[in-house]
């Protein structure tokens, strides 16, 4: 095999395992501290990191790049990441809330429908049902089949974290139709920004409610450490160069490694069980998006099958 494909697939496994790192991160720092306190540590720590390589750039920002970021930041990161990180604080399994947040992209699909293309939309919506249907499998088979019965909200909230993620995604490519798509200012400003204003957003939801503080758990740091370097830059470094070697469509395609590989690393980590409806709930997702994905000659590839975000 020669060494450009073993480069590329090792930059595609390096992909996958860095952006399901962020689900095992969270089950790690969670155990003995809150949601919004990780957090904000983790972002903070993102930010002190990045500042040196954007400090010459601050001056030369205009307001429509601050606002457009912190929409961003806003959706992507502070709504998606605490609903997802409530959840596992509460004692969702790591593996099952990646199966649900997997569902992102067929729901940004089905929020993005295009009018030229009806046959396209009805596709769009199918693939949504045998997700949602793929989910339930899942969910049900957790309740049917786990000694802990977790609360009905737990399931919920990476639903939510979804809807967000695909509302960000939609605002992203509203703005680069109409040509103010600031994420082509570089992959770390925009980063910088929407770490910004996430920790910003952290602060002034936790501080009020008592729920920043200093950790003194080892672990925590440790978590802390392990999203900023994992779940943060490898995750985007290597995005950011397999965008430059692939096509959008087979990157996003890798995403959906994220649940199963998700499943089994916190397995191996933490002990959760996996159970059989686990691996039929996946298939059936799997199939969602495989009719998602399919288009008729005819019509444009499918929306909102794109850019993974950062967990």
């Amino acid at each position: 095999m020669p060494s450009s494909a073993l480069y590329l697939i090792l930059l595609q496994a390096i992909f996958v395992l860095s952006w399901s790192s962020g689900f095992i991160g969270a089950r790690l720092g969670t155990e003995d501290a809150g949601a919004i306190n990780l957090l904000f540590w983790r972002f903070l720590l993102v930010s002190i990191c990045l500042l040196p390589f954007v400090a010459h750039r601050l001056r030369t920002l205009s307001w429509a790049q601050v606002r457009y970021n912190a929409v961003i930041g806003f959706l992507a990161q502070f709504a998606y990441l605490v609903s997802v990180y409530i959840a596992i604080r509460g004692g969702l399994p790591a593996g099952i809330a990646a199966i649900i947040c997997a569902l992102q992209p067929l729901i940004t699909a089905s929020m993005s429908r295009n009018d030229q293309h009806e046959r396209s939309g009805r596709q769009e919506w199918l693939g949504l049902g045998v997700g949602f249907a793929g989910v339930s499998v899942v969910i049900l088979g957790e309740y049917s089949l786990s000694t802990t019965q977790l609360a009905p909200w737990l399931y919920a909230l990476p639903l939510i974290a979804a809807v967000t993620l695909s509302i960000a995604t939609l605002y992203q490519r509203r703005q680069a139709v109409l040509e103010t798509d600031h994420s082509k200012d570089g992959l770390l400003m925009p980063l910088f920004l929407q770490s910004c204003a996430t920790l910003a957003l952290l602060a002034a939801t936790g501080a009020p409610l008592g729920l920043i503080e200093v950790p003194g758990s080892t672990q925590v740091w440790v978590a802390v450490v392990w999203l900023t370097l994992f779940s943060t830059f490898i995750a985007y470094l290597s995005l950011w160069v397999l965008l430059k070697k692939l096509s959008a469509t087979r990157v996003s395609a890798l995403v959906y490694l994220e649940p199963p590989v998700t499943l089994l690393w916190a397995a191996l980590m933490f002990g959760d069980a996996i159970h059989w409806t686990a691996y039929v709930g996946i298939a059936i997702v799997a199939a969602g998006i495989a009719i998602t994905r399919h288009q008729p000659r005819s019509a444009s590839p499918a929306n909102g099958l794109r850019e993974p975000k950062q967990l």
